[in-house]
């Protein structure tokens, strides 16, 4: 009788363990996109009605490995990084950023010159845009940094109008995720236009 008490403290012991681990509970987990430019707001509609505007098409985004995940990436040290479990994207990094590019460029273009379209486009491609994200991260109450090379690819011509690599760096450092997230979107805002200068500079 004696022997059974033990075993029986060892029981409830671990009962009590896996009633507590059941009654935990996690963090809700935060999910974030990326946003745009805001449109201008002299934005004239079917300005581009009677023109025959050259169509562009961003090709889908390249991201490294590390970054090709649901987690929001932050940056311990050179050589470390962090994947947020609680803090995720909402939607593929590569697909966010292909239909912001897309979204920024629309904006930042003349209509009556240029359409653009992100991954599809419904006529005969005149641009095509080229990007592959080469680094895309930061630390909160610390740095945030863009690192792409891109290039602009004239279909009709198969020649490559211009290939570039582009570094941006946030004005001010992030306190929490959507203060990461909001800064990294300004700087695809920054790459967008520089995509688009050097678009109109073919005109």
């Amino acid at each position: 009788m004696h022997r059974f008490f033990p075993f029986l403290k060892t029981l409830v012991f671990i009962m009590v363990c896996l009633w507590t681990l059941g009654c935990a509970t996690s963090p809700p987990t935060k999910f974030y996109m990326l946003s745009p430019l805001a449109p201008a707001s002299d934005t004239k509609a079917g300005s581009a009605q009677n023109q025959h505007p050259k169509t562009v098409r961003v090709d889908g985004v390249v991201v490294p490995g590390y970054l090709d995940r649901d987690e929001i990436v932050t940056r311990i040290s050179e050589n470390q990084i962090h994947l947020a479990d609680f803090n995720r994207w909402g939607e593929p990094l590569r697909n966010s950023l292909t239909n912001i590019l897309a979204l920024n460029l629309s904006r930042l273009l003349p209509t009556e010159n240029f359409a653009v379209f992100a991954f599809k486009c419904p006529s005969e491609v005149n641009y095509q845009i080229i990007v592959e994200i080469i680094q895309m991260d930061g630390s909160l109450n610390g740095n945030v940094q863009l690192m792409a090379q891109w290039s602009i690819f004239v279909v009709k011509e198969s020649n490559i109008l211009v290939t570039r690599e582009s570094y941006f760096k946030a004005s001010e450092a992030p306190a929490d995720y959507g203060a990461l997230v909001a800064a990294q979107s300004r700087l695809v805002e920054a790459l967008s236009r520089e995509i688009a200068k050097s678009l109109q500079a073919d005109l």
